[in-house]
């Protein structure tokens, strides 16, 4: 393994660990979620399931759906996806249940200050996982495939995912009379997440590539 490669492989593990992390301050701060992490929490209080066992199993689904569409034979990289959607859950229990939940944050302008922590470590660490290219996440990768496959815009497809997340949750939460998990958190997440993923993508993206 060449030395890029080597610190490519370190440089991804760190942030993936840090994207984790920036998830669990999202959930701790409990303002409401992003629409996949809402749907996550509406379903671990359904089913009384860690939160991060939850995601294991709908990113599960996405990648078997994504091998499923793509019709080709499994490569060295899909084990890496493999490993990687897996450590994600865990990852996020880790940081949840036994390290975060050392403290509490009762006020609400702090938790706000938490989300917004939250988000701008995930996207930090989301830009650097993304632009370093290693590891890819089931759901962009299924969404790709079927915009190709159906000439549709990814930007469509991914949304059209995030409306059926949006109704799942939505009937879940009256059906089993959960917390409401769309609530400000949802909003501050769809208008800060792309485009400050944009921005740190971009700047990975370059940086890396200078140091090649």
């Amino acid at each position: 393994m060449s030395r890029k490669k080597r610190n490519d492989l370190i440089v991804t593990i760190i942030s993936f660990v840090f994207f984790g992390f920036g998830i669990s301050l999202q959930l701790k701060a409990a303002i409401g979620q992003s629409v996949l992490n809402a749907l996550a929490v509406t379903l671990s209080y359904t089913i009384q399931m860690k939160v991060g066992t939850i995601l294991n199993g709908i990113n599960t689904l996405f990648f078997i759906s994504y091998l499923l569409l793509r019709r080709t034979r499994l490569n060295y990289k899909d084990g890496i996806q493999i490993i990687a959607t897996i450590a994600n859950g865990y990852i996020i229990n880790l940081f949840l249940y036994q390290l975060l939940s050392l403290f509490t944050v009762e006020s609400y302008f702090y938790r706000i200050i938490l989300y917004l922590i939250g988000i701008i470590i995930a996207s930090i660490s989301l830009g650097a996982v993304l632009a370093i290219g290693i590891v890819k996440f089931p759901l962009e990768s299924m969404c790709l495939i079927i915009s190709e496959a159906y000439k549709k815009k990814f930007t469509a497809v991914r949304m059209s995912f995030d409306v059926i997340f949006l109704i799942i949750t939505l009937g879940l939460t009256l059906l089993s009379h959960t917390p409401l998990q769309i609530r400000e958190g949802t909003v501050i997440s769809i208008l800060l997440l792309a485009p400050l993923l944009g921005i740190c993508y971009e700047f990975f993206k370059k940086h890396l590539k200078m140091e090649e």
